[in-house]
C-alpha cells in the first residue's frame, strides 16, 4: 500500500511538470485565448485637438471603413502611430480591472498591422468621393459672422462667442459657442454635404448660447452649396438660401493680445459668465508678466511657460472697495484665488482657455477685436 501511495505522488509530480512546462511563461495566457475581443480598427491619417481630462490630441478611429471616424480617447499598446497614413490594426481589447477615476475601463493592444496606406495614394472607402476642391476649404479657419437662426433670419453670434469651422481632408470640426464639434463632409465642386455632428456634451449658461449652439449646428447640416470670395466663405441651404457667412482668420497669440473674459470658476465646481456691467482683462508680456483688471481691482504677477504648460504666481491686487454691481467683489476674489491654480492653457482661434491640472476650466478669454 505504501508503495503504491509513493507511485501515486510520483506520478502526479511528473504530471504537474508536464503541465508547467506547456503553459507560457508567467502563466499568460498565449495570443488568440479567450482572454479579449479581437477586432480590426481603421486609424485616420492624423491626429487631432479634442479635450479629455485635459487637453490632449487624439486618433481618428473608425470599426466600419464606411463609417465617419470618430475621436479615440485611448491609446494602442505597441502601435506607433505616423502621421500621413491610413491605417488597419488588428488589435485585442482587454477589460481593466479596477481602471482609475480619469482612465479607460478597455485595453487595446496592437495584434498586428494589416496595412499602412500614405493618404495621397489612398483609396477612399466605396460612397465617400475624393473631395475635388478641398484645398479652397481646408487648411483655414472660419468664423461666422452671421448665420441663420430658428426664426429664420440671418444674424450675429452673441459677444464674445466665436462659431468656427475647420476644414481638413475629410472632417469639419470646430466651436459651437458652448461645446466643440464634429462632422464628416463631401465636396462636389461647389456641392457640399456634410454630415450629422457629434459634440462634447458641456452645458453652458445662459440658455440663448445653447439656443445659438443648436442653430449653428442645424445651419451646418444643412449646407448643400459653397461659395468662396476672398476671405469669405458663404454656405447656402438647397434652397440657395444662406444659412453661414464665414470669415478667414488668424489665431491670436497668447502675448501682446488683449485678452477678456467670458466665463470664470467660481471656485464652487461651477462655472459661469461674468456678472453684466463687469469685465475681467489679461495682458501677458514677453517678459513673463500679466496683469489686467480683476472686475474692480487691477492685478499684477508673473507667469512662466513650458509647452503649453504654465505657471502663475499668486497675483498681488490695489485695494479698493466696489460696492456695486452686487457681487463683483465675490467674482473677483474667485477670480483672483483660482488664477495661480492654472497648469495648462490653449488658444483656439480667438478663444484662450486657462484650465487646472485636472483639465477644470479656471477662465475662458477672448481677444479684444
Amino acid at each position: 500500500m505504501k508503495r503504491m501511495t509513493v507511485l501515486i505522488v510520483a506520478g502526479l509530480m511528473a504530471l504537474s511538470v508536464l503541465l508547467t512546462a506547456c503553459t507560457p511563461t508567467g502563466g499568460e495566457v498565449e495570443s488568440g485565448a479567450m482572454e479579449g475581443e479581437t477586432k480590426t480598427l481603421f486609424v485616420g491619417p492624423e491626429l487631432v485637438e479634442c479635450t479629455g481630462v485635459a487637453p490632449q490630441q487624439c486618433l481618428q478611429v473608425r470599426e466600419d471603413p464606411n463609417a465617419d471616424y470618430e475621436l479615440f480617447y485611448s491609446s494602442i499598446e505597441g502601435f506607433t502611430f505616423e502621421p500621413g497614413y491610413e491605417y488597419e490594426l488588428l488589435v485585442r481589447v482587454d477589460t481593466v480591472a479596477n481602471p482609475p477615476a480619469d482612465g479607460s475601463s478597455l485595453q487595446y493592444t496592437l495584434v498586428e498591422v494589416v496595412a499602412q496606406t500614405p493618404v495621397a495614394s489612398a483609396d477612399k472607402p466605396e460612397g465617400i468621393p475624393v473631395p475635388t476642391t478641398v484645398a479652397e476649404l481646408a487648411g483655414v479657419r472660419w468664423v461666422v459672422e452671421t448665420y441663420l437662426n430658428a426664426g429664420g433670419e440671418m444674424v450675429e453670434p452673441l459677444a464674445g462667442r466665436e462659431l468656427t469651422a475647420t476644414f481638413d481632408l475629410e472632417r469639419v470640426s470646430g466651436e459651437s459657442g458652448c461645446n466643440n464639434y464634429f462632422a464628416g463632409y463631401v465636396v462636389d465642386g461647389n456641392t457640399l454635404t456634410i454630415s450629422q455632428a457629434g459634440s462634447t456634451m458641456m452645458a453652458c449658461e445662459p440658455a440663448e448660447l445653447m439656443q445659438q449652439e443648436a442653430d449653428f449646428l442645424a445651419a451646418l447640416q444643412s449646407a448643400a452649396t459653397y461659395t468662396i470670395d476672398g476671405d469669405r466663405l458663404l454656405i447656402a441651404n438647397a434652397d440657395g438660401e444662406t444659412v453661414l457667412a464665414f470669415r478667414a482668420t488668424e489665431p491670436a497669440g497668447l502675448v501682446g493680445t488683449a485678452w477678456t473674459a467670458v466665463m470664470y470658476n467660481t471656485g464652487t465646481e461651477a462655472v459661469t459668465n461674468l456678472m453684466e456691467g463687469t469685465t475681467i482683462t489679461a495682458n501677458f508680456t514677453a517678459d513673463g508678466r500679466l496683469n489686467g483688471s480683476a472686475g474692480c481691482n487691477n492685478y499684477m504677477t508673473s507667469y512662466v511657460l513650458d509647452g503649453q504648460n504654465i505657471t502663475i504666481e499668486p497675483p498681488a491686487t490695489t485695494r479698493k472697495l466696489c460696492p456695486e454691481p452686487v457681487g463683483i467683489m465675490e467674482q473677483e476674489a474667485a477670480f483672483v484665488t483660482m488664477l495661480p491654480q492654472a497648469a495648462t492653457y490653449s488658444i483656439s482661434g480667438n478663444t484662450l482657455e486657462l484650465r487646472t491640472a485636472d483639465g477644470a476650466l479656471i477662465t475662458s478669454f477672448t481677444a479684444a477685436q
